[in-house]
Formats: C-alpha cells, sequence, structure tokens
C-alpha cells in the first residue's frame, strides 16, 4: 500500500491506520520516507494478527523533525514509543537538517504470512492478541536481537488483503482531511521476512515482474487489459502507477474562505534519478543537483477550467514564485500545489507551484495536468509503451464560515482522477458493439 503524503508543518499532524481483513498473520513493513528524494527516515515491521488494526500519529519531534507515537497494541519492531525519524542519515545532495523529515509519504508492504510464530513454546502465537495484548511480542523482538528469528519462526507468501487510511489533522483549525491508501496486489510471490533494520523489500523487490492495467474506451464501450513483462520490479510497479495526466477539483470561493491544495507523489522516482544519468519515464537526475535544494524537476503542463467553461493554460509568468523558463516543473517526490491567494492548506515546505487568483479562471472548478515531456514513456519488454510518469495524490480543500458568525472549519479530500495513455496490443479487450 502506498499512502501519498504525511506532514506535521504548522499545526498539523498525520494518523494512519492498517487494516488486516483476512483470519491469516500478517508481517507488515511500513517505511516512511521524505519528500525531496524519498530517502528512507524510519521503517519496522509491524505484526498483525487475524482482523486486526493497527493506528499511529505522525507529530513534531523535539529535534524539529518528525517522530511516529502508536497507541496501538499491536506488536512492531520499533525501538521506542514515539520513535524518532533519523533524518541526519541524509547522504545525498539535497538538505541534511532534520526539517527535511516534516514531510513525505509512506508505504506498508506485506512482507510474509504468518504460518507459526510460537517462539517461546507456550501453544500460542505470540503476536495474536490475548485479552487485547499480543501473547508475547516481546519474544519476536528478542528473537530479532538473537539472530534466531529466521530459524524459529514459519511464513509463506504474501496473500494480501491489506487495507489503510491516512488523515493529515489540524486540532487548532478543526480540519480533518482522509483518503484511502493505493493499494498493489500481488506485489510479491514469495515471503521476505528480513531484518526490521533492512532497506528490502522495496519498489525493486516486486515479483514476478509483470503489470496488468486496464484501460477503457468509452466511445466504442471497450475495456482492454494490457498484461507486461519488464526487466526491473521498479518497472513493474511504475507501469501500474503511470498516467499521461491527472484531474481534480478546486476551489478558492472567498464566500466560504476555502482554500485547495493538490498532492503529486511520484513514488518510484527515487530509483530513477539518483544515477549518473535517469532513467526513463524520468528525465532528470536528483544527483546533478549540486546547491543543496533537492530537486529532480519534471515538466508538467496544465490547464484550469472554471464551472462555466472559461479556462486558462498558466505558464510561469502567472506562478509566485517564478520559474526559470516558460514552463511548469514538479521537482519532488511529493509535491503540494497551493490553489489562489489565500493562506495553504498544509503550510508546506515543498509547495513547488502556487497557482495565484490572477491564474485562475473563477473561483471554483477543475485542473488537468499532464505529462508533457515527450522522454515520458516506458517500454515494455512485450513492446508496449506506458506514457506519463508513475503518479498518485488526492486534492484537500478546508472551509470555513466565520463570516456568519460560527466559527467553524471543514475539509474534505478527493483522490485524482487519472488518464492512460497505452500504445501496444492488449492481452484481450471485452465488450463494443456487435457486428451485425
Amino acid at each position: 500500500m502506498v499512502f501519498p503524503y504525511f506532514t506535521v508543518q504548522g499545526n498539523e499532524e498525520t494518523l494512519l491506520s492498517i487494516v488486516n481483513t483476512t483470519d491469516e498473520g500478517k508481517v507488515v513493513k511500513v517505511r516512511f520516507r521524505e519528500a525531496y528524494n524519498t530517502q528512507e527516515v524510519l521503517d519496522f515491521h509491524v505484526y498483525l494478527s487475524p482482523y486486526d488494526v493497527w493506528v499511529a500519529k505522525i507529530q513534531d519531534s523535539a529535534d524539529g523533525g518528525a517522530e511516529v507515537y502508536t497507541p496501538d497494541n499491536s506488536c512492531t519492531t520499533m525501538d521506542d514509543n514515539p520513535q524518532q525519524f533519523f533524518g541526519r542519515l541524509f547522504t545525498d545532495s539535497g538538505p541534511t537538517g532534520a526539517e527535511r523529515e516534516r514531510e513525505g509519504y509512506f508505504t506498508a508492504i506485506e512482507i510474509a504470512r504468518i504460518v507459526d510464530m510460537d517462539l517461546d513454546g507456550n501453544g500460542r502465537q505470540d503476536y495474536v492478541h490475548v485479552n487485547g495484548v499480543p501473547d508475547n511480542c516481546g519474544a519476536i523482538r528478542q528473537a530479532w536481537l538473537s539472530g534466531t528469528m529466521q530459524a524459529n519462526s514459519t511464513v509463506d507468501q504474501p496473500t494480501g488483503g491489506l487495507m489503510g487510511t491516512l488523515g493529515i489533522i489540524n486540532v487548532q483549525s478543526g480540519t480533518e482531511v482522509t483518503v484511502p491508501a493505493t493499494v498493489l496486489e500481488n506485489f510479491m510471490d514469495n515471503p521476505q521476512h528480513v531484518q526490521p533494520g533492512s532497506l528490502r523489500p522495496d519498489w525493486q523487490d516486486a515479483f514476478p515482474r509483470r503489470s496488468v492495467v486496464m484501460t477503457s474506451d468509452s466511445a466504442n464501450g471497450t475495456v482492454s487489459v494490457y498484461a507486461d513483462a519488464w526487466t526491473t520490479g521498479e518497472d513493474a510497479v511504475s507501469a501500474v502507477l503511470m498516467a499521461s495526466a491527472l484531474m481534480n477539483e478546486y476551489t478558492v470561493n472567498p464566500a466560504t474562505e476555502a482554500s485547495t491544495a493538490w498532492i503529486v507523489t511520484f513514488p518510484t522516482k527515487t530509483l530513477y534519478v539518483n544515477g549518473s544519468a535517469a532513467v526513463a519515464p524520468f528525465t532528470h537526475t536528483f544527483a546533478g543537483d549540486t546547491d543543496g535544494d533537492g530537486k529532480a524537476c519534471e515538466e508538467i503542463g496544465m490547464t484550469i477550467y472554471d464551472r462555466e467553461e472559461g479556462q486558462l493554460s498558466p505558464d510561469g509568468s502567472l506562478v509566485s514564485p517564478p520559474q526559470e523558463q516558460d514552463t511548469l516543473s514538479l521537482c519532488y517526490e511529493a509535491n503540494v500545489i497551493q490553489f489562489g491567494d489565500s493562506s495553504d492548506v498544509f503550510s508546506a515546505a515543498n509547495t513547488e507551484i502556487r497557482f495565484g487568483d490572477s491564474a485562475l479562471p473563477g473561483t471554483s472548478g477543475w485542473a488537468k495536468m499532464t505529462f508533457t515531456a515527450p522522454a515520458h514513456t516506458m517500454t515494455s519488454a512485450n513492446g508496449t509503451v506506458y506514457n506519463g510518469l508513475p503518479v498518485i495524490g488526492f486534492k484537500a480543500t478546508v472551509l470555513g464560515n466565520s463570516n456568519v458568525g460560527v466559527g467553524a472549519s471543514y475539509a474534505a479530500a478527493v483522490n485524482h482522477a487519472y488518464e492512460r495513455s497505452i500504445v501496444g496490443t492488449p492481452a484481450y479487450t471485452v465488450g463494443g458493439s456487435a457486428a451485425n
């Protein structure tokens, strides 16, 4: 599962939940990554019993960074609670301070299905709750510390069945936005019950390296299914997330004190931009960023519509701060785009683009973002061409009604809609008009 954003900027905190909907035990690798270059700031294992839910909160830490706190009883391999992020380990060319930890995104990967984990030999599964508490979480942690875990536990192929939710809450303003996680099915066909401190598994460990993607053609009434093989795991994941355009709504209507931000996250980007040359579908390297601001920029196009068919296509001259060229670019792994001149929704440090009031055709409407560079393509081993970039995200709108004498605030979030552009022969197509 991929959760597109977390933040502790301003007065925000980020809530998360991971739900095991099955009657099987699950080992889940939870990994938090910062927004500039998807560098890991913390990961650990969570051992979910059948039908279990694990919840946590990402909050400010005393060192100016972030930390994760859980009130939950499910067994984890966290050293402390709260557990600080480890941004001081950054080794790339981006910022090195703890403030880099304060925004990003996170993932939850099922790395194994538990068959037997009775490490203390009492006849009960150590991770399964007894009266609301795992039978012996200490035995699981000690087995890892002593190096005996692999020899004394039985795990099997991941089988899925997880779901999760992300919530960004501002207690002072009284707002919360929530969105579901993006779920990747059949990510791995073998267990990888690795050490909790391991950087693996990650996107490159997706196996088998195949993607299955559906597209629809409303004009012909058909649905096509593309099943493609790839040389790397990250390419298979990127193909599933590939979009040539994304769309969502916005409102900055002063009558409702509205402000809107879009989150646009490229979850696999770091595996394509940290070498000596960028790898398709990305076009610029993070390694080439030498001024320490942590950017690897990708060109986008944007057309914004009001609710009555009016439209604008902003370029650099209408965006604050001005772009170096008359183009728009997204430069981070997790990007925030702010609409309007009013206050920021998330107080984000990585707001790369702001569409001020003069760049909007109206106070409410919708917009379409396109990934315009010709090099934004990937070609599978089957010869199928996928156009665009691997992307997920959502829009968040915060509203108020103090102008009618009631100091209340509201918030709402909606996942983006996506367009796909795939050129090749589908595995099969269904629907369409019957021949006479």
